[in-house]
């Protein structure tokens, strides 16, 4: 790709007079500096590139703060719920839900595996609509009609009925992790994006420690007082706050063109913001077919959908037995749910001290991803094989970090965005490598049998061996991204590009929708 050259205009408003019709395209706004700014439409790629040297750095970050509290807060909100929406079938199952709802045999598993059924047939139809449709105005619908379906969870009555609901809760849930990542590119840099997904990734532990409390109280008070069965409170209690952060979401949320609290120049400003990032953003586009055929020939993709198979069996299984597990130990079933808190606030802290080392210090990311695996699988093993004669204490203080396999996940998930450019390349790529994100869980919710129980030691020893294979997966990926990286940098060097050259061919390739594959001049965050 042959550089463009483009020259940066400044003027005041005076240098405008006699332009034409043509200068319709253009907006005059005041600047720090008080001179008049003159900004490109945003169709418009040299514009939009000059424009990024337009602002200022205090503009930045004061847009930047701005960014940061109105749209990372509904993030993490939404990012919370709907880990807690998912798992609510899990505290259920203590509280009544097997008996209430005449469950037998594998039916409880299925529910899990209905979910995330429904989870993976969405992702293509749900990936393909949100990028022909406004993404924030798709993902609050989505939001809204999740919620409402945790709340039917409450008020059904057998097997039927809470299969048909945990396959729409599925359906509408599925646009969650591969959307989000695809709306963080649009607002952040690349060098940004990891820390920030990562703080709604760990709402997951801190919403599971807040409404684990409040779960615990509102079961413990129908066990005192009777009424309305705790399982389906708690479900009507996850719904309706589910809903209401919905319609919030609704208000707020978009991509920098569709979102109202930002001026006409904040727009600009966020688009040239992140023009540096050369992957596009979450903006309506045709879905391009070529872009899909590039997708399959990436390694990295290949890569991804392994890891997201064999990460998500383990995942299915603790994500779906975590409480029976603890109740192996010799816990009754309120303290199942009492003693997974401790558990979660330091899964919490050891997620946010990770994200906030990897922001500083990106090659790490997947050193911790390796050590994070290793450590679960000794304690799989360790669960396993302890002795029956083992205190209950002892085996739930080794368990209490099981969820660190999740860090794993949650470092590798924000490369969607970071790696991939190519609006219909990010949408294929989300949704395919996600689709295998719900086999996983699918095979990982049935790999603990009731024939098992009470130890599961088959399948603790199989999620340990899974994990070790995903190891050496994660190793070549790794080695991927290096080599490229070389062999990219190696053909710049003998180029006898600039290195300007080289970041504005960079920047036309993201704005006009190249892929990460195409662009020799797009480098690997590893």
């Amino acid at each position: 790709m042959n550089p463009v050259t483009t020259e940066h205009h400044v003027s005041s408003s005076d240098d405008h007079q006699g332009l034409g019709p043509e200068y319709e395209k253009y907006d005059r706004e005041k600047g720090d500096d008080g001179h008049a700014v003159v900004i490109a439409a945003p169709d418009d790629v040299e514009g939009i590139i000059a424009a990024e040297h337009q602002f200022t750095d205090k503009e930045y970050k004061r847009l930047l703060r701005k960014i940061d509290m109105i749209i990372m807060p509904l993030l993490m909100i939404s990012y919370g719920l709907q880990y807690v929406d998912k798992t609510s079938l899990s505290y259920g199952v203590v509280f009544g839900l097997k008996k209430d709802t005449n469950l037998v045999g594998q039916q409880y598993q299925l529910l899990s595996a209905w979910f995330y059924l429904a989870y993976a047939c969405a992702q293509l139809p749900m990936g393909y609509l949100l990028q022909r449709f406004p993404l924030g105005r798709g993902l609050g619908v989505c939001l809204v009609l999740w919620g409402a379906m945790v709340m039917l969870l409450g008020a059904c009555h057998n097997y039927a009925e809470l299969s048909v609901v945990r396959v729409l809760l599925g359906w509408f849930e599925s646009v969650i992790t591969p959307c989000f990542a695809i709306l963080t590119s649009s607002w952040y840099l690349r060098k940004e994006q990891t820390l920030r997904q990562n703080m709604y990734y760990a709402m997951n532990q801190c919403f599971s420690l807040i409404f684990g409390i409040a779960i615990y109280e509102l079961a413990l008070n129908a066990e005192r007082h009777g009424g309305l069965a705790a399982w389906r409170v708690i479900n009507l209690f996850l719904g309706g706050v589910t809903v209401g952060v919905g319609f919030i979401f609704l208000v707020f949320v978009g991509t920098p063109t569709e979102v109202w609290w930002l001026t006409k120049r904040e727009k600009l400003m966020a688009h040239a913001r992140i023009v540096s990032n050369s992957t596009g953003g979450g903006e309506q586009h045709p879905w391009r077919w070529d872009q899909v055929k590039d997708c399959l020939r990436d390694p990295q993709y290949w890569h991804a959908i392994a890891y997201n198979f064999l990460a998500c069996i383990p995942n299915g299984a603790v994500t779906t037995f975590q409480t029976l597990i603890m109740a192996s130990f010799g816990f009754n079933s309120l303290q199942t749910v009492l003693y997974q808190l401790p558990g979660n606030a330091v899964t919490l802290v050891i997620l946010v001290a990770t994200a906030v080392t990897v922001h500083y210090k990106p090659k790490t990311r997947f050193a911790f991803c390796l050590l994070y695996q290793f450590v679960c699988v000794f304690i799989f093993f360790f669960e396993g094989f302890a002795p029956t004669s083992m205190s209950k204490w002892a085996k739930w203080g080794v368990f209490l970090p099981i969820a660190t396999f999740s860090i794993t996940s949650f470092l590798l998930w924000p490369l969607m965005s970071v790696n991939i450019a190519g609006r219909t390349k990010k949408s294929f790529y989300g949704a395919t490598t996600f689709f295998a994100y719900c086999a996983g869980n699918i095979v990982g919710s049935q790999i603990f049998l009731p024939k098992d129980a009470p130890r599961y030691i088959p399948g603790l020893v199989s999620c340990a061996a899974i994990m070790l294979l995903n190891c050496v997966n994660l190793v070549g990926w790794w080695h991927y991204y290096v080599r490229t990286n070389r062999k990219r940098e190696a053909a710049f060097v003998v180029s006898g590009l600039t290195e300007e050259e080289r970041e504005h061919a960079n920047r036309v390739a993201g704005e006009t929708d190249i892929t990460d594959c195409q662009n020799p001049h797009f480098r690997y965050s590893c």
